[in-house]
């Protein structure tokens, strides 16, 4: 997984509808842990709901989530991207990944780069 690199142009933003449906699959727990954000939610001490509750505080505050693209430029559909503060001084790198019906499969890790996605 790496991390996309976004300029704040609002055509990569997420729709409205999408960014509801993220909220609603973390506040109705339908939420799955993608590899990276089962180890490192360990490494952060925050578990399941703390990941889950960072994600709804973002969407809640207004914050950016990002259409997300391969290296090579296309659009990956049902693919977002945010960074997301998990608690005081700590922003990761999220990627949400809608599926059928109500669930989000949600990955997480350190930022790779400099360059970080504005919130």
């Amino acid at each position: 997984m790496c991390e996309s690199s976004h300029d704040d142009n609002s055509a990569d933003l997420a729709s409205a509808e999408t960014i509801q449906k993220i909220k609603l699959a973390c506040e109705w727990d339908k939420i799955d842990l993608g590899g990276s954000a089962q180890y490192h939610i360990r490494y952060w001490k925050i578990g399941r709901t703390g990941l889950r509750t960072a994600v709804e505080r973002h969407v809640d505050a207004s914050r950016k989530i990002y259409q997300k693209y391969d290296r090579s430029g296309v659009l990956l559909e049902k693919h977002f991207d945010a960074n997301v503060t998990i608690y005081d001084g700590k922003d990761v790198y999220v990627e949400m990944i809608l599926t059928e019906g109500v669930l989000v499969v949600l990955n997480a890790h350190e930022h790779t780069t400099h360059t970080r996605l504005p919130q």
